[in-house]
């Protein structure tokens, strides 16, 4: 299985309040969801068929960390719940999956380190950010931050095969 991955820092007052991801799914799986939830047979999801693939799916990720790990000043946090999950297709029958990771609190980025990765550990499913816009920062206006992406070869998995990428913002006081 394949997920081209979007990562969004979410800001509010100045800190990081939440990462929103954005998958999207590869032909295959989509078409597995599609033939799944998609009672209507009209190739999307409406709201409840969204809401049945989040009862369906979101409880087997949470056995893998819905494959979201989030540090804060070096310290990894506890698996954390996704809020605000919905499914969607798109007209090529992809499916993507957009929900909502909270902090627990919320991080100023300027005095503490923030940075995640999205990946599955049994490699499973491949994660790969997208080519296009893979991390994106919202409610971000007068936030002095950017953001890094490098191959975290310290985690590498899979008989050090793969190597997950480390997603980090940037930021001045």
């Amino acid at each position: 299985m394949f997920i081209d991955n979007r990562v969004t820092f979410v800001f509010d007052g100045g800190k990081v309040t939440a990462l929103r991801l954005h998958w999207v799914f590869d032909e295959i799986f989509s078409d597995s969801l599609l033939g799944q939830f998609d009672a209507d047979g009209d190739g999307t999801f409406d709201k409840l068929e969204s809401g049945a693939v989040g009862e369906g799916v979101l409880p087997n990720l949470q056995m893998f960390n819905y494959f979201t790990y989030i540090w804060i000043d070096g310290k990894q946090l506890d698996p954390i719940k996704p809020t605000d999950f919905i499914a969607s297709a798109d007209d090529a029958r992809m499916v993507t999956f957009q929900m909502k990771v909270p902090l627990p609190q919320p991080v100023d980025p300027r005095t503490a380190a923030v940075a995640a990765e999205i990946y599955d550990r049994e490699y499973y499913v491949q994660v790969d950010l997208a080519q296009q816009d893979p991390v994106l920062l919202e409610n971000a206006d007068g936030v002095p931050c950017s953001t890094m992406v490098r191959d975290d070869t310290e985690s590498a998995y899979f008989g050090g095969v793969i190597i997950p990428q480390e997603i980090s913002l940037q930021c001045r006081q």
